[in-house]
């Protein structure tokens, strides 16, 4: 997983997944919940407005994390 990657060097790094159960099993520490798997950071059925509001409100959550202190993980990712 690239983000756990990342945060292995000392960068933080968030993932956007619809899959977080897959994503904390692979030792993922930060990950915000995106729309559908098909398009995890919109939503075709609402209004490009409504849109917007939404992928506005994925990255704010993104950028919260960014700077929250993570506790380490053990390299299993448990």
């Amino acid at each position: 997983m690239l983000e756990k990657e990342i945060e292995r060097v000392g960068i933080p790094a968030v993932l956007i997944s619809t899959l977080i159960p897959t994503a904390k099993l692979v030792g993922a520490n930060r990950v915000v919940q995106g729309i559908a798997v098909t398009n995890p950071m919109g939503n075709p059925k609402v209004s490009n407005k409504e849109e917007k509001a939404l992928r506005k409100g994925m990255l704010e959550s993104a950028f919260e994390l960014l700077t929250a202190e993570m506790p380490d993980q053990q390299e299993t990712g448990h």
